[in-house]
């Protein structure tokens, strides 16, 4: 448990086993800022169980005085030896490589930034910030070297067709980066390291992508699907339909 301010209110950050019962209130009040499809990615089917039982301390809650949840983090620590080269490929990646040193016993050196989620309602309050903050104390606590986050912009899904190369260099007009989310991390220290092309991969049948995407895809082609940061592929002949995700890769190094 640690009680902070967050710009002009106090909240509390519990660790999820301090407060098994904000389970549900979390995903009541948190899953809907995220879209459907990205509940279906097999890589947090997988390895999330294994991130929570494993690593309970990195998963947190952040609660207010009236005991509501306005926000949640995940992360995971993992072994990376400091270069851009050992960087896991992606969001997918890094889960599993956590999970799997989770299991295995394999003692590690830096903590993944896996998400961190803010109420619509509680915009402005510097909770995004807030949740960078807590895993970064938390990798200092634990001794690690980093914190390593493949970054989803937040306002990319605004511009699928322009690619992230190009995104992520766009500029404000006093020169900080377009970007908000990729700001936050850069004013805590971050810096941006490289691109993640393929971070996170979610397929699906071409009903089931109907379905999450609140859309009809009549013909096999590219589709611009809202809150997908790119476009989705659709192939009709053989009922697939495929997201593949772009991360940025940014890098808090803490020694």
């Amino acid at each position: 448990m640690h009680t902070t301010q967050a710009k002009d209110m106090t909240v509390t950050i519990y660790a999820c086993q301090e407060r098994p019962d904000l389970q549900e209130q979390d995903y009541r009040e948190l899953a809907p800022e995220w879209p459907t499809f990205m509940f279906h990615d097999p890589y947090a089917a997988q390895h999330y169980p294994t991130m929570y039982e494993r690593c309970p301390d990195f998963q947190f809650y952040v609660v207010t005085k009236a005991d509501r949840v306005v926000a949640s983090g995940n992360s995971i620590p993992l072994v990376w030896d400091g270069t851009e080269d050992d960087l896991p490929t992606g969001w997918d990646d890094g889960l599993a490589r956590g999970a799997q040193g989770a299991l295995d016993g394999i003692a590690p050196n830096a903590l993944c930034a896996i998400q961190v989620t803010v109420s619509s309602k509680f915009l402005g309050h510097g909770l995004g910030e807030l949740g960078v903050q807590t895993m970064l104390r938390l990798a200092r606590e634990h001794g690690f070297h980093a914190l390593i986050a493949p970054v989803r912009p937040t306002v990319k899904a605004q511009y699928p067709l322009t690619p992230m190369e190009r995104y992520i260099a766009w500029t404000r007009d006093d020169g900080q980066l377009f970007d908000p989310w990729m700001r936050i991390h850069v004013k805590l220290g971050a810096q941006v390291i490289k691109i993640a092309p393929e971070s996170m991969k979610i397929p699906g049948t071409v009903a089931q992508w109907e379905e999450w995407a609140g859309m009809q895809f009549p013909d096999s082609g590219l589709y611009v699907v809202p809150g997908a940061l790119v476009p989705i592929t659709i192939d009709r002949d053989r009922d697939e339909g495929v997201y593949i995700e772009p991360n940025v890769w940014m890098v808090h190094r803490l020694d």
